[in-house]
């Protein structure tokens, strides 16, 4: 199927200029109205409602965005450890474009997701690592994953590097002659946490250590079960694999009388803005959350708009953000 981008490359001329013939304006030469004119024919082009529509900015389309159940409690629920910050700045990162670009957007859970809504909608945005409705996952319409990667499903993903991140501030730690490294991560099935896992095992594994890892629940009592486990094997650092269970843990020992940093030292993920709050202020990997939001959006457009159609994974790089609760040599 023939897109605009094809159109543009067999006329010479830019995209914006067949965007100025497709909607009747003014400012562009005979000669290249021709062109572009006999490009449309030759290749049968069929303009979208976002190509008619780029001259002037407006959008005559609307993006569905979906989330689990799960995502929507945690949206609704406020709590001391700001868990909900995650989620809120993607989306603010996804109004925000939206808003620049005349985007209507409607959100929906995966279980109220019926195919009234699917009909209106002319490309969807998925967000979160839980598991996809095969009615989802089966959808023939443009879409995004935000903060997930579904291997062997080749769809379009907007995700944080979290193997580089976690392998990077591992490898730094180490560097400074730290070797009992423990890691508290959430369940291996959500992508991100096992994308940091593995960047955390790498990093021990090619210096030469024994990698320690405790999985938990992301709840207060399974955090709670986890970091016992970790403390029986006396480690120097604690890296948890997101900020939420990094601030649960680090409250937790200073119930239990235990420094931080200076008995021992945590490191989180995400970079939520509790952890530049918390007493100590927590380490942590930044990741870009808004501009996840920012980005998924403007894929999606090109999506629709047939621009690019072959599915690509978008990679965040992530920065090592060190605050009070490591030891900076």
């Amino acid at each position: 199927m023939p897109t605009i981008d094809d159109v543009a490359k067999l006329s010479g001329v830019s995209i914006a200029t067949v965007s100025r013939v497709l909607n009747g304006k003014n400012g562009v030469s005979d000669k290249a109205k021709e062109a572009v004119l006999r490009a449309i024919e030759e290749l049968d082009y069929k303009p979208s409602g976002i190509a008619r529509n780029l001259a002037n900015k407006r959008s005559s389309f609307n993006i569905g965005i979906l989330i689990s159940q799960r995502i929507e409690r945690i949206l609704n629920t406020k709590d001391l450890f700001g868990i909900r910050e995650f989620y809120s700045t993607v989306l603010t990162g996804i109004e925000s474009y939206a808003k620049e670009n005349n985007i209507n957007l409607s959100l929906k859970t995966f279980e109220n997701c019926e195919k009234n809504f699917i009909r209106s909608t002319e490309g969807l945005l998925i967000i979160g690592g839980d598991k996809l409705p095969s009615c989802i996952k089966n959808m023939e319409i443009p879409k995004v994953l935000v903060d997930n990667y579904i291997p062997s499903m080749k769809v379009d993903s907007i995700i944080s590097n979290g193997f580089d991140g976690a392998y990077y501030a591992i490898k730094k730690i180490i560097e400074r002659g730290y070797k009992k490294i423990a890691h508290i991560h959430g369940s291996l099935t959500f992508y991100g946490f096992r994308n940091r896992y593995e960047g955390y095992v790498a990093a021990m594994s090619e210096k030469g250590l024994l990698p320690q890892t405790f999985e938990c629940d992301e709840t207060r009592d399974g955090i709670f079960y986890a970091l016992n486990l970790a403390l029986s094997k006396n480690p120097e650092i604690i890296f948890a694999s997101n900020d939420v269970i990094a601030l649960i843990i680090l409250d937790e020992l200073k119930k239990m009388k235990i420094k931080v940093p200076d008995d021992i030292q945590l490191i989180g993920f995400d970079d939520i803005i509790s952890s530049s709050i918390s007493e100590p202020k927590l380490s942590t990997l930044k990741v870009f959350k808004y501009e996840m939001g920012n980005i998924a959006v403007s894929r999606l457009i090109d999506l629709i708009n047939g621009k690019n159609p072959h599915p690509a994974v978008i990679s965040l790089f992530t920065t090592f953000v060190e605050r009070e609760s490591t030891i900076q040599k």
